[in-house]
């Protein structure tokens, strides 16, 4: 309730500045670095938040949290709109993000240490936990290799990149981000003429879900709108990531100034939510309307490998690749953000701590392969709940005390 109540003073202040997404759009086309850090931006936020996320999303709340996702999106937009701008605003040499602005704006010096202590924590947790995860069980279901050897594989590929620094982070990202949209864009286009007579049932049914107040059904059909607005919210917020503050970290080292910096990274949550997470639940929710009992047996998170199944042949092949490369991609992505953190915390001590951080990550990739799903996931929205807080504050003052 606190992040969507923020979105909405978000969307009022700003004057509703989501109206000029398509600006963004082109602004982030119009340059190189202005594409590069939106390519980074959504490497550490499209991940398998929206394939897994939204599966559990679905799965636990219904498909009413469906569209409890794509409001939360939409309100997001004007969030992530502002901490982008004020991150670009607020950046100094050493880097940027909400760290910055509290301790330098606004003289919150424990408040800021306390947030980049925590953004360190969710980077080498959440971060990277919930990727290796995602990838070692579609890997086991689809291919029946063994995690431990998949978590070992990513890990290593993990180590190999994050060793380059921002460069190779920023390379890598910007290579594979929109190669992993397109390979997942097809199957979801497939999957949707071939569902295309359920859609309007399927639009119907998330809308009405989303304000039930029993359970009416069975299956993935049975949530509550207590439960629909409390997994799409949650999720919402992990796949988007507006109101943790992570993007105004990336738009800290982009070049546009800040009104336009805050434009290009608000088209980041318009790709992530209101586009690629929608398209997901549509492809969900229209196989189950097509076929009931296409999910039976099936994980929490493993109704969009069902889905995807019903592609002959290279349906399964095509979704695990698919998320490997978007759970590689977002850890990458995040260790960039941790070592921004890294690089607050410790100053002039940075060089010397730095290769213990990148080690531990690359461990904690490797676990991340064989822990518990449920765990992972109800430990990302514990610890999101501690970057959420401080800066919501950050946020709402600035945003108050702006005149421009």
């Amino acid at each position: 309730m606190l992040l969507l109540g923020n979105h909405i003073v978000m969307t009022i202040k700003t004057g509703f500045v989501q109206k000029n997404v398509f600006k963004g759009i082109r602004l982030s086309v119009a340059g190189e670095n202005s594409f590069r850090m939106l390519a980074t931006t959504l490497a550490a936020t499209l991940g398998t938040g929206n394939i897994i996320g939204m599966s559990t999303a679905i799965a636990l709340g219904g498909p009413g949290a469906m569209f409890w996702c794509l409001i939360t999106g939409i309100l997001g937009m004007a969030t992530t709109y502002y901490e982008c701008y004020l991150g670009s605003l607020y950046r100094t040499r050493q880097g940027g993000g909400p760290m910055y602005i509290l301790k330098n704006k606004m003289g919150k010096k424990g408040l800021a240490y306390s947030y980049a202590v925590c953004i360190l924590l969710v980077c080498m947790s959440t971060g990277c936990l919930t990727q290796s995860n995602a990838v070692a069980e579609t890997f086991l279901q689809t291919f029946h290799l063994n995690k431990m050897i998949i978590g070992f594989v990513v890990a290593l590929i993990t180590g190999f990149v994050v060793i380059g620094g921002k460069t190779s982070i920023v390379k890598v990202c910007t290579g594979m981000v929109p190669v992993m949209c397109i390979i997942f864009l097809i199957g979801c286009l497939y999957l949707l003429i071939k569902n295309m007579s359920y859609i309007p049932g399927s639009i119907m049914l998330i809308v009405k879900s989303a304000f039930n107040i029993e359970s009416v059904g069975g299956g993935i059909a049975g949530g509550t709108m207590s439960l629909a607005v409390r997994y799409g919210i949650a999720r919402g917020l992990f796949t988007n990531e507006a109101g943790l503050g992570s993007a105004a970290v990336f738009a800290a080292s982009g070049e546009q100034e800040p009104v336009n910096q805050g434009l290009v990274s608000m088209t980041a949550t318009f790709w992530d939510t209101v586009v690629i997470c929608t398209i997901t639940g549509l492809v969900i929710v229209s196989s189950y309307l097509a076929n009931p009992g296409f999910a039976d047996g099936v994980s929490v998170g493993g109704l969009m490998n069902a889905a995807f199944c019903e592609i002959p042949i290279v349906g399964a092949p095509l979704l695990a690749v698919a998320i490997a490369g978007f759970a590689v991609s977002t850890i990458i992505g995040w260790f960039f953000i941790g070592e921004q953190a890294a690089g607050f915390l410790f100053g002039d001590k940075y060089e010397q701590v730095i290769p213990f951080i990148r080690l531990i990550y690359i461990l904690m990739v490797f676990f991340g392969s064989v822990f518990s799903l449920n765990m992972i996931w109800e430990t990302a929205d514990i610890l999101n709940v501690f970057l959420i807080i401080p800066n919501v504050y950050m946020l709402v003052k600035c945003i108050f005390n702006d005149k421009t």
